[in-house]
């Protein structure tokens, strides 16, 4: 991977933004490098001074400011990172940002449950993942404001949503994502694998993805009939009679009271023909995919939280290789959480944003989304590339700033030469200075200690190229 640090990853994401005027695409890189050296959802903390922060409120507020070229410059960096890949995972998601509106004069609309009443946007992510696990950017983003609900009893409104058309519906967003990552990943020649949780066990997103130039895994959440042409009557049952085709270690994160732990787990597959209809009045639409049971063993898979997967895939799962691969690709969507979690809360804070209209929220929020994924690529970059050099991520001021900083709290530690530095050391010296502790029962570093370190460093690098100009500027004084 090249060298991206702050200045050099704010040129490849946003250099190319067509904007009408360059000076606004370069006020775009500045404003995304000083975010990612001080990530933070408000724009009074990522702009210490007045003039850029006055400059950065005029830039998000101003209607010639194309939000979607900005996106369409992340994207396309995104597709850039990819070529090369033969196929990458797309994992899709959708998410809500809760944001300030105590008059609801910004425009937002409601998310959430109806008995707790927020406002703010809803968006769906397409984040892409190399097949190492390493997430290589957003390749498709969509913000939308929800309408005020429809008035009427639960039963009335859920019989008018019933008869909606499909592309009026939260659903249709997964499509439409999943078609414009297509477009963008074919254009460098790569194949998208698309990743879902639950929400994609809807039988519109099934059959449309199906006829996409794609392969998919879906997390089931029902366990779907099969047509009268199957033996079995439901897919677990099909698919719990066949023989185990492949066994694999899932490392499952803490989770509320669960603990973080090692799952074995066993994997059959069968392809399936599904019974599929809109009402049980209605003729079905059969459709062959692969079903794929993960289900944990031994005596772990008595738990209460026992992993139990019921996957579908239109990608042949006829070997143990095939069975694995399906395995890895749901396994890389949880790279979409932990990204929603970083941009939400993990040093981003974009719900933070005190911004007047949703065109300025959608700039802020893009511009911090992809500052979320760089914080995501180091933290991955460090555990499943851990001899690379710092420089793929860090410029040598950067590290110089760091050494700096580390030797004022180890004074008597060596360090190791700039060119020496691995990303590893790096990354757990920046987590370092945002309170990562080190320890062997603190697992590695985070992406919350990676941001708050990130701005630790910033201050220790402005105040580094400060001396140096300051420096300089004596030395070229001429001497009375």
């Amino acid at each position: 991977m090249k060298s991206i640090s702050a200045n050099k990853w704010a040129h490849e994401e946003f250099g190319a933004t067509p904007l009408g005027d360059v000076r606004r695409t370069r006020r775009l890189v500045d404003m995304a490098a000083r975010a990612a050296r001080r990530p933070s959802g408000k724009v009074a903390v990522v702009f210490d001074d007045k003039s850029n922060r006055e400059g950065a409120y005029d830039f998000l507020e101003s209607p010639h400011v194309d939000a979607g070229a900005v996106a369409g410059s992340m994207f396309a960096a995104t597709a850039a990172r990819a070529e090369g890949e033969t196929v990458v995972f797309v994992a899709l998601d959708t998410s809500m940002l809760t944001l300030t509106d105590v008059d609801e004069a910004k425009g937002f609309g409601p998310i959430g449950s109806p008995n707790r009443p927020a406002r703010g946007l809803m968006v769906m992510n397409a984040l892409a993942v190399d097949p190492d696990g390493v997430p290589l950017g957003l390749i498709d983003q969509r913000f939308w404001v929800r309408p005020d609900p429809s008035r009427g009893t639960i039963a009335e409104r859920t019989e008018r949503n019933r008869h909606r058309p499909f592309d009026d519906k939260q659903g249709a967003f997964f499509v439409r994502a999943a078609q414009a990552a297509i477009e963008r990943l074919q254009a460098v020649k790569v194949v998208p694998w698309f990743v879902i949780d639950r929400e994609g066990d809807n039988r519109n997103i099934l059959q449309a993805l199906n006829g996409m130039a794609n392969a998919f895994t879906i997390r089931g959440t029902k366990n779907r009939c099969l047509t009268s042409r199957e033996e079995e009557r439901t897919v677990r049952e099909s698919v719990a009679r066949q023989p185990v085709l492949a066994t694999d270690s899932v490392r499952l994160s803490t989770r509320g009271e669960h603990m973080a732990r090692v799952a074995t787990v066993a994997v059959r597959a069968k392809q399936v023909e599904l019974r599929l209809r809109r009402n049980p009045l209605d003729p079905s639409s059969p459709l062959k995919l692969y079903a794929v049971v993960v289900r944990e063993t031994r005596a772990d898979g008595r738990r209460e939280d026992a992993l139990d997967w019921l996957l579908y895939t239109n990608a042949p799962v006829t070997t143990e290789e095939d069975a694995l691969r399906v395995v890895r690709s749901y396994r890389s969507r949880w790279r979409v959480e932990e990204f929603h979690r970083t941009w939400k809360q993990g040093g981003c804070n974009v719900e933070t944003a005190q911004l007047r209209s949703v065109d300025a929220v959608v700039k802020w929020a893009t511009i911090l989304s992809a500052v979320a994924v760089r914080i995501e690529r180091l933290k991955y970059l460090s555990r499943n590339t851990p001899d690379a050099p710092a420089t793929i991520e860090l410029d040598p001021t950067e590290i110089e700033a760091l050494k700096i900083e580390r030797k004022s709290r180890y004074p008597g530690k060596p360090a190791p030469r700039l060119d020496m530095l691995t990303i590893a050391v790096a990354t757990a010296w920046i987590a370092e200075m945002g309170g990562w502790m080190g320890q062997k029962s603190s697992g590695p570093p985070g992406s919350i200690t990676i941001a708050r370190g990130l701005q630790v460093l910033a201050i220790y690098t402005k105040a580094l190229v400060d001396a140096r100009s300051e420096l300089t500027t004596r030395r070229r004084k001429p001497r009375r």
